[in-house]
């Protein structure tokens, strides 16, 4: 096993304070791996530097692009354009589209709109003018801006820039030209370590990626190719959140994103409370579950909501019963095993 280097790491960034004002000093340090997509190669191209709490949001949101990026590529579907919203270490929106940079930003803002207020948004595309306008005034009040911790993207215009100053420098606009071409060979495959008291914790990334056309996936019910996308989509936000997840997704959008739960069920229906919250419309939509379900009673909460397609893991001993409930309420269900594929993250 290959030990964290921490005495060669190089300083690449000091912070005011790390995720709470007293905690100083902090910083960010470099390993020098040559990884394009390193932290430390998001060049600040306006605003003041990025907080501990912004560079641990942009971390996660790596996580999260690169597994969408990942997941449709393995899947045969073109990396489209994406936008991804975070909030405290988890996705509060996001959205892929094959054409229309316009709507996949308007899309991930609308996915929580009282959420992503204060937080930070990844896209894989130049900001221009008309998107900056999108980000800081779409749905706000005549005369408001929306409040945006960072935006992190391929490149900025300078209109954009203008449009996107914030009276203190405190939106950071971040800019790394390889968001543009990210794909399966995209994903952090760098062995992940964790401080614990008195010693590390040490595991391999996260990166499995499902290919829905496999052996391991067991499928019933009929799927079309939205519903792949959806399903690809909330796979990628769902096992990059704060495990236990349930992730509802809908035309390419994510709706409602119940991270943290200590119980499935309380997943499900923080999901759907979530999306109805946004003021979202769940029928119709695929949720994705990072885990079996032990029980029927998420499934049923997820019924109850109109969900018509779920993708989850299986290896409950209850798997028939969630099998046969699905088929009496006419929810397609793709199934692979626990052991292959399930999508904990952020204990």
């Amino acid at each position: 096993m290959t030990l964290p280097d921490i005495e060669s790491a190089k300083p690449a960034l000091e912070c005011k304070y790390g995720e709470n004002g007293y905690q100083t000093p902090a910083a960010l340090y470099s390993s020098d791996t040559g990884d394009s997509l390193a932290l430390d190669k998001f060049e600040v191209v306006q605003g003041t530097a990025p907080s501990y709490n912004n560079l641990c949001d942009l971390d996660r949101l790596l996580q999260t692009v690169t597994h969408i990026a990942a997941g449709l590529d393995v899947n045969g579907i073109e990396a489209p354009l994406m936008a991804v919203a975070c909030k405290h270490g988890n996705p509060c929106g996001a959205a892929v589209g094959a054409d229309s940079a316009v709507m996949v930003a308007t899309m991930a803002l609308e996915g929580d709109l009282r959420a992503v207020f204060g937080g930070l948004i990844m896209l894989n595309f130049e900001i221009d003018g008309e998107i900056a306008e999108i980000l800081m005034t779409h749905r706000m009040e005549e005369g408001t801006r929306r409040l945006l911790d960072g935006i992190i993207a391929p490149g900025f215009t300078a209109g954009a820039r203008d449009m996107l100053k914030r009276k203190g420098d405190k939106c950071r606009l971040m800019a790394n030209p390889a968001l543009e071409g990210i794909n399966r060979d995209s994903l952090d495959a760098a062995r992940r370590f964790r401080y614990v008291r008195g010693g590390f914790l040490a595991q391999p990334n996260y990166t499995f990626v499902p290919d829905l056309d496999a052996g391991y996936v067991e499928r019933s019910g009929r799927e079309d190719e939205g519903q792949l996308i959806d399903m690809i989509l909330a796979w990628a936000v769902g096992c990059t959140s704060n495990s236990n997840t349930v992730t509802l997704v809908k035309d390419g959008m994510l709706l409602g994103n119940g991270v943290g739960q200590q119980d499935r069920v309380g997943g499900c229906k923080l999901a759907v409370m979530r999306a109805g919250d946004a003021g979202h419309d769940t029928a119709g939509a695929v949720a994705y579950s990072d885990s079996f379900f032990p029980f029927v009673d998420g499934p049923a909460e997820l019924a109850n909501a109109g969900i018509r397609a779920i993708l989850a893991t299986s290896g409950s001993v209850r798997d028939g019963e969630v099998k046969e409930f699905c088929r009496s309420k006419g929810i397609t269900l793709f199934m692979y095993p626990d052991s292959t594929g399930r999508g904990f993250f952020g204990h």
